[in-house]
C-alpha cells in the first residue's frame, strides 16, 4: 500500500502470566508482534486444528530479544484467531536451538481448556433426560469454565462419576452429538474475564470455496480405510436391573419389527438382533465360496438407552456412518486469504467448512465435496499449510488421557531380573489354557480366534490368521471391532510392535531409519542421528556418560532430578541443610524461607574428581511474591586433597533474582584446583525478605564433564574396512653419519638403524614405511633409502652420484617412520 505501512497478516501473540497475590488475576506481561516496531518478532507460528481433537499451538521468536525470556513453560500464548476470537494456550515445553547462527526460542502449546478440564475431578453428576447445555452447565460446575453458545441438539442423558471434566465432555459429544469449541473473552484491562466452552452441531458453513490445482492446490492425496466398514450392527442398549440391585443382559431390538412396506428404510424381522443394509452388502459384503455375500458385523451400544424401538433407530443411524469406506483427503494449500485478507476474504477456510476440490491431474479426475476435518495453518508461510477432508471421527481423541492412564495401570516402574523368563513362562500357561476355534474360507483363508466369532456379549480379541501370503496375528481389537493385525510372519521378514527373546543371531541388526539409526555389524556399534547414554543402574539415577558426536560428557551428581527421596548421607546421594525437605508429590526440595535466614539452606553432596573442569547446574522455583525482598542462589564447592579429610580450598557462586522473578537456572563452570581428588557441593537459596513455607524449590541439579575425546581414546575404538586400525603410529628421527673412508660410486651399507620404539604389528595387510631427507650440503651429491624395514628399524644404504665422497665428510638425513594399517595399490602405463 503506497505511502502506509505494511501490516502482517501473523497475528499477535499475548503471553500472560499467573495470577499472585497482589495481583491475582491472570495478567498479559509481554506481546509478540511483527507489526510493532520494538516487539520481539515471531519467526514462526504453526495451528493445528482437528474436530474434537484438541489443538496445538507452535511458535518461535529470536532468544536473543528481551521479552523473549517470557516465553516460559506454564505461561500463556493468547492470540485473536482468523474470526476475531481469542484462543488461549499453555506453554507446555520451550527449547532453544541454533537457527542459521541465531538462537531461537521453540514453544510448543496446548489449548488452556484441554489442560485446566484434564486436572479437575467431576465426583457424581447424573444429568438425566436434559438438554446439552444443562448437562454441559452441571459438568462444568465449580470450574473457571461454563457453557457459551450451545446449539438444540434434543434430550439425552448421562453419568459423571469420578472422572475428568475433559472425559466428561467427551461423553457429552458421544450421547447429544455436536462439536467441540473453546475460547476467552478478554478486558482493555489485560486480563482473561470469561473462559467459554461452545456446543455446535457443526462448526464450519458450506462456503463454495473450490480448491483447484494451479491456483490454490499444490498436491493432494487420498487414502481410503476399508477397514471401518460394516454393513450390519447388533444393538445393546442399558442391562437390566436384577433382584439383587445388579444389571443383567443388556436390551436388544429383537421384538421390534422393520418393514419397507410400512415406510421402514429396511426389513428387519422380529426375533433378529441386528439390523443390516441389503445394499451395502451386496457391496462390501464379504464373499462366500459360491458367490453370495455375508455381512460384515459390528456392535452398536448405548448404556442408557432403555427403549427397543429408539435403540433399533440409533443403530440404524450409526450403520449409516459405518457402511461406507473413510477416504480421507490430504491436501497442501496456498491460504490466499493469509496472502490478502481484504482481496481474497472470499477463499478463507476454516475447520468444519465443506468445500469443493478439482484436481483433473491425477489418474483420476478428483472433484469431490467433504468437511475440513483438519487444519495445519501457517500464519508466517501460508503456502505451507495444510488441510484434511474427510470423514470426521466422533471421538475426542488426543485430548483425554485415558490410554495413558491404562497403560500406567499396567506396566510398573521395575521389571525382575529374570524378566525374560517370566514372559515365557506367563505366556506358556495362557497359551495352554486357552481354546482355540478354527475358521476357514477362500477370503480369510484359516482363521483361528480365541472365542467364537458369533459371540456378541464377549467378542474374540485375539485371531491368528493364515494366508498364502504369510501369517499374521492380533493380540486385540480395534475399536471399530476389528481385529488389530500388528504381528506378521512373511516370507522373508518378520514385522512385530514388539519382540521378546534371549539371543539374537546375526551379522547385521540395524534400529531406526536415515533420520536416526543404530547398527550393529561385525562387532562394531555405528550411531547415526543420536548419542550413547550408560548408566550402571536401572533407573539412571547412578552417575552416567553420555557420548555425542565427538564430546563426552559425564554426569556425576547422583539422583539429580530427585526421583528418589535423598537418603540424608552426602556420600550416598544428598544431605538435607537447614529448612531443606523433600517433597514427594513433586520430586524436588523445598526450603522455608524466613527474614535473614542466611545461605546455610539446601542440600549437599560429595562427588570424585577425575577431571580438571566440570559445568553445574541447577533450577531453582522461588515463591516469593511479596515486597522487594532480595533473593539469592549459590553453589558452593569445598575441595580435598585426599580420600579422608584434606580440605584445603573452596569457592562461592551466587546469583541475585531479579524482582518477582520466579524460575531461574544457575549455571556455573569452574576448574578444579590441582590436586583435588573429590568434591562437595552445596545448593542452596536464601531470602532477606518473609516468612514462607517451600518459599524456594530445587527442581534438579547437573554436574558433568564435557571434554573433546582425546588421541588415546581414538586409537582404541576406530576402526577401518579391513578391521585393523585406520590412525597410524608416527615416529620422527635424525640420522648423523662420520665416513671412515673415501666411497666410490658403488652402494655402501650404512648400518641399522632404529626407530625409537618398537612399532606395533601392522598385520598381514599393513607395513611400516619409511621416509628420508638429506639436510645437509652434500645431500645433492648421493643417493640415500632404507631397506629390510622392520618394526625395530631398517638398513640405511648410502650412494654416491658420480662424485666420491673424502673420508671425513659428515652427513645427515632427517626421517618420518610410520605404521599404515593395509596396502593400496594402484597402477599405470608409459
Amino acid at each position: 500500500m503506497e505511502g502506509g505501512v505494511q501490516v502482517s497478516n501473523t497475528p499477535d501473540i499475548h503471553i500472560f502470566a499467573h495470577g499472585t497475590e497482589d495481583n491475582p488475576r491472570e495478567h498479559r506481561i509481554a506481546t509478540l508482534s511483527n507489526d510493532l516496531p520494538e516487539a520481539c518478532k515471531i519467526q514462526e507460528m504453526k495451528l493445528k486444528q482437528k474436530i474434537n481433537g484438541g489443538e496445538t499451538l507452535t511458535f518461535s521468536v529470536p532468544a536473543h530479544h528481551p521479552e523473549a525470556g517470557f516465553v516460559m513453560r506454564g505461561y500463556w500464548a493468547v492470540f485473536k484467531d482468523l474470526d476475531g476470537s481469542f484462543r488461549a494456550f499453555v506453554i507446555q515445553e520451550e527449547t532453544e536451538r541454533h537457527n542459521q547462527g541465531e538462537m531461537v526460542r521453540e514453544a510448543c502449546c496446548e489449548e488452556l481448556a484441554v489442560v485446566e478440564l484434564n486436572d479437575e475431578i467431576v465426583e457424581d453428576v447424573r444429568p438425566r433426560n436434559t438438554n446439552v447445555r444443562d448437562a454441559l452447565n452441571r459438568l462444568l460446575e465449580d470450574s473457571q469454565w461454563v457453557a457459551g453458545t450451545v446449539d438444540d441438539l434434543g434430550t439425552g442423558s448421562a453419568n459423571f462419576y469420578y472422572e475428568n471434566r475433559m472425559s466428561g465432555i467427551k461423553k457429552i459429544i458421544e450421547e447429544w452429538g455436536g462439536e467441540i469449541r473453546f475460547r476467552v473473552d478478554i478486558e482493555a484491562n489485560n486480563t482473561i474475564t470469561g473462559r467459554y466452552v461452545d456446543v455446535l452441531a457443526q462448526r464450519g458453513r458450506r462456503t463454495g470455496k473450490r480448491f483447484e490445482y494451479s491456483k490454490d492446490l499444490t498436491s493432494v492425496e487420498r487414502i481410503t480405510d476399508m477397514k471401518p466398514i460394516k454393513t450390519a450392527l447388533y444393538g445393546r442398549g442399558k442391562g437390566e436391573e436384577t433382584d439383587s440391585g445388579g444389571y443383567g443382559r443388556r436390551l436388544t431390538f429383537a421384538d421390534v419389527e422393520w418393514s419397507e412396506g410400512d415406510g421402514d428404510p429396511v426389513d428387519k424381522p422380529k426375533g433378529q438382533e441386528w439390523v443390516g443394509d441389503p445394499d451395502a452388502l451386496a457391496t462390501w459384503g464379504h464373499v462366500n465360496p459360491d458367490g453370495t455375500r455375508r455381512h460384515r458385523f459390528g456392535v452398536y451400544t448405548n448404556e442408557q438407552q432403555e427403549d427397543a424401538a429408539q435403540l433399533l433407530q440409533e443403530t440404524w443411524e450409526e450403520l449409516k456412518r459405518q457402511r461406507q469406506p473413510e477416504i480421507t483427503y490430504k491436501m497442501d494449500v496456498l491460504d490466499l486469504e493469509q496472502v490478502n485478507a481484504g482481496e481474497y476474504s472470499h477463499e478463507a477456510v476454516r475447520l468444519g467448512d465443506t468445500v469443493a476440490v478439482i484436481d483433473r491431474n491425477f489418474a483420476w479426475d478428483v472433484q469431490i465435496e467433504a468437511r475440513v476435518s483438519e487444519i495445519e495453518r501457517d500464519f508466517i508461510a501460508p503456502e505451507n499449510t495444510r488441510i484434511t477432508l474427510g470423514n470426521v471421527l466422533k471421538d475426542i481423541t488426543g485430548v483425554v488421557r485415558e490410554i495413558q492412564d491404562r497403560v500406567e495401570e499396567k506396566i510398573g516402574r521395575d521389571d525382575p531380573i529374570g524378566w525374560l523368563r517370566g514372559i515365557i513362562d506367563a505366556a506358556r500357561s495362557e497359551f495352554h489354557s486357552q481354546n482355540g476355534y478354527v475358521y476357514i474360507t477362500d477370503e480369510d483363508g484359516i482363521l483361528i480366534t480365541n472365542r467364537p466369532r458369533d459371540n456378541i456379549d464377549n467378542p474374540p480379541d485375539q485371531a491368528m490368521q493364515l494366508k498364502h501370503g504369510g501369517l499374521a496375528i492380533a493380540g486385540s481389537r480395534n475399536p471399530d471391532g476389528t481385529f488389530n493385525w500388528e504381528t506378521f510372519v512373511l516370507g522373508d521378514q518378520v514385522i512385530a510392535d514388539r519382540i521378546n527373546t534371549g539371543r539374537i543371531r546375526t551379522d547385521n541388526v540395524t534400529v531406526g531409519d536415515d533420520s536416526g539409526m543404530v547398527r550393529i555389524s561385525g562387532g562394531n556399534v555405528v550411531i547415526k542421528g543420536g548419542g550413547l547414554e550408560v548408566y550402571s543402574t536401572p533407573d539412571a539415577s547412578d552417575n552416567g556418560v553420555m557420548i555425542r558426536g565427538n564430546k563426552i560428557s559425564t554426569n556425576f551428581i547422583k539422583n539429580g532430578d530427585f526421583d528418589n527421596q535423598p537418603s540424608g548421607d552426602e556420600a550416598i546421594d544428598w544431605r538435607y541443610m537447614g529448612t531443606a525437605h523433600y517433597n514427594s508429590s513433586g520430586r524436588r526440595i523445598d526450603i522455608d524461607v524466613s527474614p535473614d535466614m542466611g545461605p546455610q539452606h539446601g542440600v549437599v553432596q560429595e562427588f570424585p574428581v577425575f577431571n580438571e573442569r566440570a559445568t553445574f547446574q541447577a533450577l531453582f522455583r522461588c515463591n516469593i511474591t511479596r515486597g522487594s525482598a532480595t533473593n539469592r542462589v549459590r553453589f558452593y564447592w569445598f575441595f580435598y586433597d585426599s580420600e579422608t579429610g584434606g580440605r584445603f580450598d573452596e569457592l562461592e557462586y551466587v546469583e541475585e533474582l531479579a524482582l518477582y522473578q520466579d524460575w531461574h537456572l544457575l549455571t556455573r563452570t569452574i576448574d578444579f584446583p590441582p590436586g583435588t581428588v573429590r568434591a562437595r557441593l552445596y545448593v542452596q537459596a536464601w531470602t532477606d525478605g518473609q516468612t514462607m513455607d517451600d518459599g524456594f524449590e530445587i527442581h534438579w541439579v547437573r554436574g558433568y564433564y564435557d571434554e573433546m575425546v582425546r588421541q588415546d581414546q581414538l586409537l582404541e575404538y576406530p576402526r577401518d574396512l579391513h578391521s585393523v586400525q585406520a590412525a597410524p603410529e608416527i615416529q620422527q628421527f635424525s640420522i648423523f653419519i662420520t665416513l671412515t673412508k673415501d666411497l666410490g660410486t658403488e652402494t655402501y651399507s650404512a648400518g641399522n638403524m632404529y626407530f625409537p620404539r618398537v612399532f606395533s604389528d601392522p598385520g598381514s595387510l599393513g607395513r611400516i614405511a619409511v621416509v628420508l631427507t638429506g639436510v645437509d650440503g652434500w645431500s645433492p651429491y648421493y643417493n640415500y633409502g632404507a631397506y629390510n624395514i622392520s618394526r625395530s628399524g631398517f638398513e640405511l644404504k648410502i650412494k654416491p652420484r658420480g662424485t666420491a665422497l673424502s673420508a671425513g665428510t659428515e652427513l645427515s638425513l632427517n626421517g618420518i617412520a610410520y605404521r599404515v594399517g593395509y596396502l593400496g595399490s594402484t597402477g599405470g602405463s608409459i
